[in-house]
């Protein structure tokens, strides 16, 4: 069985090089080592957003987004 994550390596999207990232900074943006450009933040964890937090999050994420949708009927 695996331990706990230690780092996520992120690909920067601008110049390819890889970055590690502690898991303590899960949803915050850093910057990239090679290009110092901002790297998208890193969600490894899901979010819980509800009516008033669905758009400004999904809007301003600079990547991909994966959203799961539940109601208890």
């Amino acid at each position: 069985m695996a331990g706990p994550i230690e780092q996520y390596l992120i690909t920067c999207p601008s110049c390819g090089t890889a970055n590690r990232i502690p898991p303590e900074r899960e949803g915050q943006r850093g910057k990239c080592g090679g290009c110092h450009l901002l790297l998208p933040p890193v969600h490894a964890h899901p979010v819980t957003l509800d009516d008033r937090t669905f758009d400004g999050f999904v809007l301003d994420y600079p990547g991909s987004v994966l959203a799961e949708f539940w109601a208890p009927w």
